[in-house]
């Protein structure tokens, strides 16, 4: 075989590895669950293994669940008061797990983000791949604020946390609060979960979550003059000027700004 026919031959070794790397990726992907329907867990994860410094955070993605609440007090008690921000993208889901969420994130002193994480060698269409969590320890992946997302129920969840941040391009969201059952093949997935926890009176309902708003130093009028401009079968997706006027948020990130938290040296270690 000649040089030239070795390097080809080469090429097309690569090439077809290539190929059948990203298939699979695919395959997977399309073997996992929507991104939406997964239910929320909370993982710690680290840009790198923190020999010498690193970016840490608690990624908190999925479907919020009335079980959801447990997942993160296991993982708080884990943390023994080390304090890093919860990092949420969510289309929402329970209420009431919503709001367990935001208290346990307050009690604890914690900063909230909407940020979307990356782990490492999970495929673009499955960013947080279930063989990449380490269930019991650090997780690695990048995270970023940019593009980012929090409907629904997921702003009550982010309403915990001490100071509140999204980034000028990250979308957060809210939508009438109605009584009545919920059409699942007519109503998105973050409306259609509020509307099973709504078939209670809705004077109720808004008091609730009036008096947790309120809790939590965001202004509920602002909250739900918001939620009225949203659309019967709809979002409404709230400006950063809005954001920040209710206390929704508290900063915005500039372009160049991520989430997480720089630690180095020992402490960077522990776990």
């Amino acid at each position: 075989m000649t040089i030239r026919s070795r390097f080809f031959a080469t090429v097309y070794v690569v090439i077809v590895g290539l190929l059948l790397t990203m298939a699979g990726n695919v395959f997977a992907a399309a073997n996992q669950p929507p991104l939406e329907k997964r239910s929320m867990d909370f993982v710690l994860v680290r840009n790198h293994n923190c020999q010498e410094s690193c970016v840490q955070w608690i990624s908190a993605e999925g479907e919020i669940t009335a079980g959801s609440p447990m997942g993160l007090r296991k993982l708080l008690k884990k943390l023994k008061g080390r304090k890093l921000p919860v990092v949420f993208q969510s289309i929402g889901g329970n209420v009431s797990g919503a709001l367990s969420i935001g208290r346990m994130i307050r009690a604890a002193g914690l900063e909230t983000v909407v940020g979307r994480t990356q782990l490492k060698d999970c495929p673009m269409l499955l960013p947080r791949c279930p063989e990449k969590i380490v269930k019991d320890g650090w997780s690695e992946g990048e995270v970023h604020a940019g593009g980012a997302y929090c409907f629904s129920a997921c702003p009550f969840a982010l309403a915990g946390g001490e100071t509140r941040t999204a980034a000028v391009n990250a979308s957060i969201a809210v939508h009438q609060i109605t009584n009545g059952t919920s059409n699942t093949k007519t109503s998105n997935p973050g409306r259609r979960r509020l509307d099973e926890i709504s078939t209670t009176p809705s004077p109720a309902l808004k008091a609730d979550l009036a008096s947790y708003l309120d809790e939590m130093g965001v202004s509920h009028d602002d909250v739900f003059a918001m939620m009225g401009l949203a659309t019967p079968q709809g979002l409404y997706h709230v400006g950063n000027a809005e954001a920040l006027k209710s206390g929704l948020i508290t900063k915005v990130f500039s372009y160049d700004d991520e989430p997480g938290y720089v630690t180095g040296g020992t402490d960077a270690q522990r776990e």
